[in-house]
């Protein structure tokens, strides 16, 4: 169990995703031997499916209920959609999270992000009241309505009214260039803001939203779990990634 490692990572699966995911699994594989760390696959009350609407705070609040069950603190792994209850979380409960590692955050979206799901989907959604998100491969589906996109949008990290986002933490975050689903340069405002003095930024050349996480993202990651490792020493050490 978690309560007995040093390190605990919770990984959180984007919209239309699930536990199953190419990032998932290729993050089980890098922590899988190193034996100062505990990692979890997070499934949701509600991963997704069409009889259910979609709520991103519902994901936010079995995180919040998943890291409270020990006393340690927590290293919260997310991909789109998910990094939104990952940064609120980084955000308000300070003292549960020791270090953030976002793959391409659905952050900085207005409603024509539905609009990348098919051509013509937000008018479909303007007239219907409802829309469905398809599944990726392994993933799960999803029904979203006008009201849990408003939600989606109002609680995003990004629209809160300071300019510098309290989040104190580690933070690498990656993202590809290509992408035409949250645009790179959301991610790049997004880090201009966090108030990490440890903090990284990388865009990933010639991939889009779905990407795996090569050597060159691995590399980084290594770099940030040492800073992060450093941080939970006593003298509370802190390089920059």
């Amino acid at each position: 169990m978690g309560i007995f490692k040093k390190l605990n990572i919770l990984y959180c699966h984007g919209l239309g995703s699930s536990i199953n995911c190419r990032h998932a699994t290729q993050l089980q594989s890098f922590f899988e031997k190193q034996k100062d760390v505990y990692f979890e696959r997070f499934l949701y009350k509600n991963p997704g499916s069409y009889e259910y609407v979609w709520n991103v705070n519902e994901w936010r609040r079995d995180i919040e209920q998943r890291i409270d069950t020990t006393n340690d603190k927590w290293i919260l792994m997310a991909t789109s959609g998910a990094c939104h209850p990952a940064l609120n979380i980084a955000k308000h409960r300070k003292e549960k999270i020791s270090g953030l590692f976002l793959m391409c955050p659905g952050t900085g979206l207005d409603m024509n992000f539905v609009d990348t799901i098919q051509p013509g989907a937000l008018n479909y959604l303007m007239k219907k009241g409802f829309i469905k998100y398809p599944p990726s491969k392994h993933g799960h589906p999803a029904l979203l309505s006008i009201e849990c996109l408003k939600e989606f949008l109002n609680t995003d990290i990004c629209n809160c009214s300071e300019q510098v986002i309290d989040i104190t933490c580690p933070v690498l975050t990656v993202h590809g260039v290509e992408d035409h689903t949250v645009p790179v340069e959301n991610s790049e405002r997004l880090m201009q803001r966090i108030a990490s003095k440890c903090k990284e930024f990388y865009r990933i050349p010639d991939v889009d939203h779905y990407f795996d996480l090569d050597d060159q993202v691995l590399t980084k990651l290594g770099r940030l779990m040492d800073v992060i490792r450093e941080n939970e020493l006593p003298e509370k050490l802190c390089s920059k990634l």
